[in-house]
């Protein structure tokens, strides 16, 4: 037999307020200390010494999905360039003519 009931807490006072946020707040400071003693050296003997921990590390911490980087500003496109990208995106279902926005 459960001892309460569906939707009701077993603990219905709840972790005591910033209890999480002060470990966490403790582990990001002691990290970040450490990091200023030995971040650099660390990543330079791992990589050395553990080549293919070192790139999946690496690996680990880049996005998924890279995001779109354009290297011309697009002030600096001409109207014909515009309207050319626009055609593409078209093409490739990125942008709906029929939409406002």
């Amino acid at each position: 037999m459960i001892p309460w009931k569906p939707g009701q807490s077993g603990n219905p006072a709840g972790r005591p307020k910033g209890s999480r946020n002060k470990l966490s707040e403790d582990f990001f400071r002691d990290l970040c200390d450490a990091w200023q003693a030995f971040g650099r050296p660390a990543l330079e003997t791992m990589a050395m010494l553990y080549p293919v921990e070192f790139v999946r590390l690496v690996a680990s911490l880049l996005p998924k999905e890279p995001e779109a980087a354009t290297t011309t500003p697009v002030e600096r496109l001409s109207d014909a360039q515009l309207n050319a990208m626009i055609a593409q995106c078209i093409e490739e279902g990125g942008l709906d003519p029929a939409s406002d926005g």
